[in-house]
């Protein structure tokens, strides 16, 4: 009986010291998320100072993002077939039709060249080479070298400069040139973009692509070995964003979606198999293409006004304003931001957008109330074209090693 006790007693010891090893290790994993749960709630409230906008939204221009207007209506070639290979041996014409013509012009010519011999003494008289043996000839070289010498030395001076001075003009115009090629990419919205937002502890990138008038944005997280992605894809239009599909996806598989039929001004929402059709509106968007929207508007934004589409619900006559302007630690710095928001009932849609970055949302919020989860994201790095913009900031290890 006591041997048993004391096996049960070492059992529960084992257990106990496995189970603070499994704490201990999971500590060291997380404990960067945990400071960084901690940080975040305790420096990001809800209630964020606002303060009277002093400046606007960035001017940009997307025109280098629409299909040329040769192309609209052409659909790209699914499939293309190359052939490598020597092209097959051309056909000469047969010249036999063609040889007996030139020959009878050919034979009054020789009947020409008959009577020259006859003449072809003439050179051979031996006073032609006599002029040879005067001997004043050599002192005439020896003069007209120097003469030669002189008069090509000047010419070859002369023509260097001339030649020294004929690239100078290119450099000048590639320099005046530069700075038009800057400032056009500097107002330009950018093709490629990459950033990684923070939803708490959680790392979420999201990704924006333009390619032949074309757009996708996708926003992927994953925690645990469990993925979740939102997508929206369309076309790039005078207008702005015209989206096709807004889809929400969980490993891989699609929860719901919203399909855009602009044709018949319908959308179909599609919450795990069950659909319903809403009216559609010209300039109408969904949930992620709406802040792209709103970014490459600009300043040219004139009260916008558009029907918001989730893949489970929409929201129809979304009014934005700007509410006001904001300085937020973003990354490693200080960024001043716009907050645009649009209300419908008790549900609230942010979008804070920094003018300094082509009005990138930097920080992006909605409170869906019963209509699904609320979210509030914060960038934590960015990457324009290709260009680092924003750096991450340092997390708790990184903070001990440096």
């Amino acid at each position: 009986m006591a041997d048993w006790r004391a096996r049960l007693t070492v059992r529960r010891w084992l257990w106990v010291a496995f189970v603070l090893s499994v704490l201990l290790h999971l500590f060291g994993i997380l404990g960067d998320t945990l400071y960084m749960l901690a940080d975040s709630n305790t420096t990001r409230g809800e209630a964020t100072p606002l303060r009277k906008p002093t400046q606007k939204l960035a001017d940009t221009s997307f025109d280098d993002l629409l299909l040329p207007p040769e192309l609209e209506g052409v659909k790209p070639a699914e499939q293309l077939v190359v052939t490598l290979g020597l092209p097959p041996p051309r056909k000469r014409p047969t010249a036999t039709p063609a040889l007996p013509v030139p020959t009878p012009q050919s034979t009054p010519v020789m009947q020409a060249t008959a009577p020259t011999p006859a003449a072809a003494p003439i050179p051979t008289p031996a006073a032609t080479p006599q002029p040879a043996p005067i001997t004043p000839a050599p002192t005439t070289p020896a003069a007209s070298m120097p003469v030669t010498q002189i008069a090509s030395a000047p010419t070859l001076q002369a023509s260097a400069p001339a030649m020294a001075q004929a690239p100078t003009p290119t450099p000048a115009t590639h320099a005046a040139s530069a700075p038009q090629e800057v400032a056009r990419l500097a107002k330009g919205f950018p093709r490629n973009a990459e950033i990684v937002y923070m939803y708490g502890p959680i790392p979420a990138k999201l990704t924006w692509q333009v390619d032949h008038g074309r757009y996708e944005v996708s926003l992927k997280g994953s925690l645990l070995g469990r993925t979740r992605e939102l997508r929206s894809v369309g076309r790039v239009t005078r207008d702005g964003l015209r989206p096709d599909r807004y889809t929400e996806l969980r490993d891989g598989k699609v929860r719901s979606e919203s399909t855009f039929d602009w044709d018949r001004l319908s959308a179909t929402l599609n919450d795990k198999g069950e659909s319903k059709d809403a009216p559609l509106k010209p300039g109408d968007q969904d949930l992620f293409s709406a802040a792209f929207q709103l970014a490459m508007q600009g300043a040219k934004m004139q009260d916008p006004k558009f029907t918001l589409f989730s893949g489970r619900k929409f929201y129809p006559d979304v009014q934005f304003t700007i509410r006001g302007e904001s300085t937020l630690r973003i990354g490693t710095e200080q960024v001043e931001v716009l907050l645009l928001r649009g209300t419908f009932q008790d549900r609230v849609f942010d979008f804070w957008l920094a003018p300094k970055w082509h009005n990138m949302p930097v920080r992006m919020q909605a409170k869906l109330g019963n209509d699904g989860a609320s979210y509030d994201i914060w960038a934590s790095s960015m990457r324009l074209e290709g260009q680092t913009v924003l750096q991450p900031t340092l997390t708790n290890q990184e903070r001990g090693t440096r």
